[in-house]
């Protein structure tokens, strides 16, 4: 009696493949239109992070501009999974495999490879941009958030986001003498950064350009009175077209203060710029698509 039973039951059961892939993971790679990123090399605040429920394929990245205190979410619903395919509602399919615990999903010519994603979701970076994780001196957004850094050399790395994001600093300097102040984007950005810096009350000095071919600030500045004074580091086309996201850039930078003596200030060429131009949309969009 008990045996038929156990029988009958084995008979109708199914697997249920959904198991198997249900999950928050996040983008290692991706080969999407024929462009391949290396998703481990980004901050989080760049990251692709999809959530696979039994009835749902949940898509998540951030705003383009990283500054929003959202994100976007692009939600496939689930028909079936088999032991190689996700099929949904709208009959379209997206294969899958599982490898040393990863998972692959192809979709046509396109391919992204998965891990598991272990840390709260949304990223803090997502919905509080002082949060970014790549730069130790955030916040530094504003002139009582300002970074001190030395006058004596000291070279700091920091990052500058999109959408009209500024970094403060703020150093001591000494009367009669002559400091250099300088910004230096990192090789393979493509940000066009500016240096103001400020006394108490007023703008002392403003550079964009070293020259032509050198589009880093830099400033040779005398001191006039012994005291704190800070300067802020901010885009070029931020200036130009302030809450434009598309025509915005993000990238790490190097900055230092040093003290000298004996330094002339040459005369600064007038720089035609070219506007950058504007960002290609998400590869989520084209995967998915």
């Amino acid at each position: 009696m008990f045996l038929g039973l156990a029988i009958v039951a084995c008979e109708d059961a199914t697997v249920d493949y959904s198991s198997d892939i249900v999950g928050i993971y996040v983008v290692e790679t991706a080969i999407v239109d024929g462009i391949n990123t290396d998703y481990t090399s980004l901050p989080i605040e760049e990251a692709w992070i999809i959530d696979i429920t039994s009835d749902n394929l949940l898509s998540y990245v951030n705003e383009v501009n990283l500054c929003d205190t959202s994100y976007i979410l692009d939600t496939r619903v689930i028909d079936g999974v088999t032991d190689t395919s996700i099929v949904f509602t709208d009959n379209t399919v997206i294969y899958y495999s599982i490898n040393d615990d990863k998972l692959s999903l192809i979709s046509n010519d396109d391919l992204i490879v998965l891990t598991s994603y272990g840390s709260d979701f949304p990223p803090p970076a997502w919905t509080a941009p002082f949060f970014l994780t790549n730069d130790i001196y955030e916040p530094d957004s504003s002139l009582n958030l300002a970074t001190r850094i030395s006058a004596a050399g000291a070279v700091q790395t920091h990052y500058s986001a999109v959408c009209d994001d500024e970094d403060y600093f703020i150093f001591e300097a000494l009367g009669g003498t002559i400091y250099i102040i300088e910004a230096e984007a990192a090789i393979g950005t493509d940000i066009d950064l500016t240096l103001s810096l400020y006394s108490s009350d007023s703008l002392e000095a403003y550079n964009d350009d070293q020259s032509t071919s050198d589009r880093d600030p830099k400033l040779e500045w005398f001191c006039p009175n012994t005291g704190d004074y800070y300067f802020i580091i901010k885009k070029y086309w931020d200036y130009l077209d302030p809450g434009n996201s598309l025509d915005d850039e993000k990238g790490e930078y190097t900055i230092s203060v040093d003290v000298t003596k004996g330094l002339v200030q040459a005369h600064q060429p007038e720089i035609i710029k070219l506007h950058p131009p504007v960002q290609t949309a998400r590869l989520s969009y084209s995967f998915f698509d």
